[in-house]
């Protein structure tokens, strides 16, 4: 049974909820404001449902069968193109681009070293980067907003993705070298006691939360701040207001330049796996298995993690899921 939308209908939904009025989805289409009132109105004909409504304040927005349509679009829509780029790269010969994200840490100190490795393994690759990984890194994959991301923790029991372990990096917490718990050796939930704890989004996707690798803290953190971002976190503790958990490599510059110093949460060192994660619908010779490839090896070859997202401890076979 073939379904009774096409893709015309999808891009509609897409753009409606994109921007909110039928003339700047018209716009962002490159069609006229009648087109796109009659693809929706076809849409709904089609279906026998409303699927958008007009907004208190002027303009329109999608009802929950809307909703639903412009989620299922938004992966259809943004893997098609990606399909298309790919197809199209191949038959002309020209460089291929490849989206790459990380989860939790906007930091790329360690982009310039690894692009430099890239552009002699694999030429005819162009990295871009996405930031919509950072906070959803495997729905951005799914949705085909990114072609490779890097995340840490365990590998999931997600569908249609492979995972590939990178190597280990000790969880450190940061303070400035002023802070009274830089004189402590190890600074855990006891320690760390009144104090300002510095939290932010490590992901919206399940299985990432703190808790869920650390366990419950040993005693009760009494004054934790959540803020928006882990740069956020940094300029603070940096300044002397509290500290903050991370993963050692994404504090590397500031303990390089003096201005951060780290402890260990444990007598016993806490480390973090560190994954490169694709779709597997992907082929090994394709775009993203040849990124994925070069960031395993890249890694491997960097046994020094400063300045760079290569670890210490890569002793583990690299394989898939």
């Amino acid at each position: 049974m073939l379904p009774r939308l096409n893709l015309n209908h999808l891009a509609v939904l897409d753009a409606l909820a994109e921007t909110g009025t039928l003339t700047a989805a018209a716009t962002r289409l490159g069609v006229t404001q009648s087109a796109v009132s009659h693809r929706l109105r076809e849409a709904e004909r089609r279906l026998g449902a409303r699927l958008t409504r007009r907004a208190p304040g002027g303009g329109v927005t999608l009802t929950p069968e809307g909703d639903k349509l412009r989620d299922f679009a938004a992966r259809t829509l943004g893997e098609l193109a990606r399909l298309e780029r790919e197809i199209e790269a191949r038959q002309s010969g020209d460089r291929r681009l490849v989206r790459l994200g990380q989860a939790t840490y906007s930091r790329w100190h360690w982009l310039p070293d690894f692009l430099a490795y890239l552009a002699e393994r694999a030429p005819e690759l162009t990295v871009d980067l996405s930031g919509e990984a950072t906070a959803r890194p495997f729905t951005s994959l799914a949705e085909g907003a990114v072609d490779v991301v890097t995340v840490y923790g365990r590998p999931a029991a997600m569908p249609r993705l492979r995972w590939f372990r990178l190597g280990s990096d000790p969880l450190v917490v940061a303070m400035a070298p002023a802070h009274r718990l830089a004189a402590e050796r190890i600074v855990d939930s006891r320690v760390i006691g009144d104090d300002r704890l510095f939290t932010y989004p490590i992901s919206a996707e399940p299985g990432f939360e703190w808790e869920a690798l650390l366990g419950r803290p040993n005693a009760p953190l009494r004054n934790v701040r959540a803020m928006p971002t882990p740069e956020a976190a940094i300029d603070l503790i940096r300044a002397g207001f509290g500290v903050g958990l991370f993963s050692r490599w994404a504090v590397e510059p500031e303990v390089a330049d003096g201005t951060l110093v780290t402890r260990a949460t444990s007598e016993e060192e806490f480390a973090l796996d560190w994954w490169t994660v694709m779709r597997d619908s992907d082929a090994e010779d394709s775009p993203a298995g040849r990124l994925a490839q070069g960031l395993l090896a890249w890694s491997e070859r960097h046994r020094n993690p400063l300045r760079t997202l290569g670890f210490e401890t890569c002793e583990e076979p690299r394989k898939g899921r």
